[in-house]
């Protein structure tokens, strides 16, 4: 693996659907997520392509293209002051984790919240994933004391 300084985040453009799908579908079987390619493919086009809904970033890497992607959606909550930031993806591929990257893409997508006047950023971790757990608690998330539930509408 090269040095991290020519790992470089970036915001992701519409032209990157195609290389983003295979990291999508890799960090939902990390996470034991079910995989629909053509729904996800679908929601990713109009996060790419609308700045209304999110924001997506990727860790371009010299030598194996996309090493890692983060999506951050928005939601209105009065409780926080209005707009939050949602983290609902964060995923580096194995080769590149514990490097730094992680931290820079919180701190990038940090920086991009704040510009824009959001106080919050919110993510979800699964129970057993204790070390995403203790990463996040290493750069100031907090857990809440309340439950993720919801309903399907289909």
């Amino acid at each position: 693996m090269s040095s991290l300084s020519t790992n470089k985040i970036r915001s992701a453009s519409p032209s990157d659907q195609v290389r983003l799908l295979p990291l999508i579908e890799e960090y939902y079987k990390f996470d034991s997520l079910k995989f629909d390619g053509q729904t996800i493919g679908y929601a990713l086009q109009r996060l790419l392509r609308s700045r209304t809904f999110g924001r997506v970033w990727v860790i371009e890497t010299v030598e194996h293209g996309l090493a890692g992607y983060t999506i951050l959606t928005y939601n209105y909550d009065l409780e926080f002051g209005g707009v939050q930031a949602i983290i609902t993806d964060f995923f580096i591929t194995e080769p590149y984790r514990r490097h730094g990257l992680g931290r820079r893409m919180i701190a990038t997508m940090a920086d991009f919240c704040r510009k824009r006047g959001i106080t919050t950023i919110e993510l979800q971790v699964t129970h057993g994933n204790r070390r995403a757990k203790q990463f996040y608690e290493s750069l100031g998330f907090e857990t809440l004391d309340r439950l993720v539930m919801d309903l399907k509408l289909q």
